[in-house]
Order: C-alpha cells, then sequence, then structure tokens
C-alpha cells in the first residue's frame, strides 16, 4: 500500500476533516497520514541522513509523496531543509518550490546542504524546541557530553553553547524557551583554519587561534586571533575539501539562477566588502580584519539588460535604486544613489 504525508504547521479541525477525506477516498490503496512539521526529527551523520516523525511508525523515506500542506512563516526553513533532502533521496513532494529556498534557509540547511554534497560534517541531531526536553536523553546518548548546541538564528559565534552537563541542558531550554538548536558532538582541536576559493583555486589560507583559554570557539568576535598562511602549505586533503565546499555553494547559487530564471524573475548578486587590499596592520603577524572600502563585485541577472555594462563608479547606496528601476518601480527623492544600470 502507498503512503501519503501530509504535513502542516498545526493540527485542527479542518485539517483533519481534510486527511480523513483522503483516507476515505483512498481506502485500501493509500496510507494517509498527518503531522505536523515540528514532529520531524533529524538524525545526520555526513550522507547518512535519517528523518522520524514523533509517534508516527513510518519514517520520512517510506512515504511514496509528502504534501506541505501549509508551513506558513514558522516553519518556512525547515521546509526547504526537508525539501532539500527529499530531493537528494528523490521523494515525491509538493510544493517542489520550497527546494529553492535559497537565502530563507538557516543553519540547518546550509548544515544539511554539505553534509549531502559529501563534504566531512560534524554529526548532528535537530527537533524542534518543545521536543528538545523529551529527547534530552537520547542527545546525551548519542554524542554525550560535553556537547555543542548551535542556535539557527545566530552567527559570528554567538548563540554556540558548549553543554557540558545535564544542567546547562536544563539551562538552556529555560533560557531559551522557544530557541531553535541543532545539536552536534563535540570535537575538541587546537587549531582550526579558514581557506578562501575563487574560481576553483585556493586565494588565502588562515588559521584561526584562541587567546582566552576558557574559549572553546575560535572566532575572531570572540577574540581570537587569525595567522594568514602561505597557501603552497596548504595540506591536499584540506585544499580538497574547501573546493568541494565552494562548488557546492556555486551550485546552490546555479540553481537559484536557473529557477528564478524559470519563473520570468532577476537577481542581483553582490557580496560583503572583505579585505584583499589590506590583509595585515602595522606589523606583519597582525591580519587586518575590520571591513575595509574596496569595491566588491555586483552581478545583475537579467535578461532585459543582456550584454549591458553597469556603471563602474558605483557605492552601497546604488544598489537600491538599481533594484527599484529593474522593478519598474519610482526611486523615492529620499534616495541619493543612482541606479548602476544608468551610464
Amino acid at each position: 500500500m502507498k503512503k501519503l504525508l501530509i504535513l502542516v504547521d498545526k493540527i485542527g479541525e479542518k485539517k483533519e476533516a481534510f486527511a480523513g477525506y483522503l483516507a476515505k477516498k483512498l481506502v485500501g490503496k493509500v496510507k494517509v497520514v498527518l503531522a505536523r512539521f515540528s514532529d520531524l526529527i533529524f538524525d545526520v551523520d555526513g550522507q547518512n541522513l535519517q528523518i522520524k516523525i514523533e509517534d508516527v511508525p513510518f519514517k520520512i523515506k517510506d512515504f511514496d509523496l509528502v504534501y506541505f500542506r501549509r508551513a506558513g512563516d514558522t516553519f518556512f526553513s525547515l521546509a526547504g531543509t526537508l525539501a532539500v533532502c527529499l530531493n537528494y533521496w528523490g521523494k515525491r513532494f509538493f510544493d517542489t518550490t520550497f527546494e529553492s529556498i535559497g537565502p530563507a534557509g538557516d543553519k540547518f540547511t546550509s548544515y544539511i546542504r554539505l553534509s549531502l554534497a559529501g563534504l566531512p560534517t560534524i554529526p548532528s541531531f535537530f527537533c524542534w524546541h518543545d521536543k528538545i526536553e523529551s529527547k534530552k536523553e537520547e542527545i546525551i546518548s548519542k554524542f554525550g557530553l560535553p556537547l555543542v548546541a548551535k542556535q539557527l538564528s545566530s552567527q559570528r559565534g554567538k548563540g554556540v553553547y558548549l553543554l557540558k552537563s545535564r544542567k546547562d541542558f536544563d539551562s538552556l531550554s529555560k533560557d531559551y524557551p522557544e530557541g531553535e538548536f541543532m545539536f552536534q558532538k563535540y570535537c575538541e582541536s587546537e587549531k582550526e583554519y579558514r581557506v578562501l576559493v575563487l574560481k576553483g583555486m585556493v586565494g588565502a589560507f588562515e588559521r584561526k587561534i584562541r587567546t582566552d583559554p576558557q574559549e572553546f570557539r575560535s572566532n575572531v568576535a570572540l577574540g581570537a586571533r587569525e595567522e594568514f598562511i602561505d597557501i603552497k602549505k596548504i595540506p591536499p586533503k584540506m585544499k580538497e575539501v574547501a573546493i568541494k565546499a565552494a562548488e557546492a555553494v556555486d551550485e546552490c547559487v546555479g540553481r537559484i539562477l536557473d529557477k528564478v530564471e524559470s519563473l520570468g524573475g532577476a537577481v542581483i548578486i553582490t557580496a560583503d566588502h572583505g579585505n584583499f587590499e589590506k590583509m595585515i596592520d602595522e606589523s606583519p603577524d597582525k591580519p587586518h580584519t575590520a571591513h575595509t572600502i574596496g569595491d566588491v563585485p555586483l552581478i545583475v541577472f537579467d535578461k532585459r539588460y543582456k550584454n549591458r555594462k553597469l556603471r563602474q563608479d558605483g557605492r552601497l547606496a546604488d544598489v537600491g535604486p538599481t533594484l527599484l528601476e529593474m522593478m519598474e518601480l519610482p526611486q523615492p527623492k529620499e534616495m541619493t544613489g543612482r541606479s548602476l544600470l544608468k551610464n
């Protein structure tokens, strides 16, 4: 018998009636299961990925079709993450536009993409915040203590916690009762490296050095130092992994562009202002990590402007006016920038 999973944001009378109607119409042919997105439980170890459903005897891979009945704003990123997994398995699901979630995804979405691309990742576990307490012992049994909890909405090392005891685990749930966390095995390391890949080649190689003996995170924003290393000294395996990771990002951007093009849309691609014109401060052993004023690329992906060159003296204030012109909307007089499409 085939199986149909209907996922919703919350279960109510109307949704139960809908699932019951389908079950009655498809009796003897299709097993219909109604569940919430918050019932999903992810257990990831590289490409070995399992997704269970709380109180349901079947795993996601057991279903022939998964119907995203309603995700809403609350479960939008989670629905996109699930869509990435279903597409990887070749499972049918609807609405397929969730697979092209792009920047609306969160930290866990990116982690799943890297894991499924075959890159070395740390074993992880995810459940919705209202399941953390009931899954605490399972998580501890899987990873042991200490383990790492990462808040999905945080960046720059913030929202990352080392849970050394059950008391720490309980404090996390108390301090962030509605926070979404992914839990990971704690891998102790003395050294951490970052590799910048440009056009399939390593452009920069740096080592992160922790300066606080009580700190387990190697983020510059939390006091760590950066030491740039001659790229000729990068280990071959590290180089291979870095390039593969960059290729995975390139592929994701390409899939977003393909989807936007199929919908008749347009995209602007740009980047954060970086450090290519000033990489070290006064002393050779002190890297410059603050934002700099060097130009960064900006690409307009829009068939209407094919073979057209953008103005070269652009600035950040020009991005907004460029978007407005692409959407054929008037520019407010308060805007001081000028569209990059104007020569």
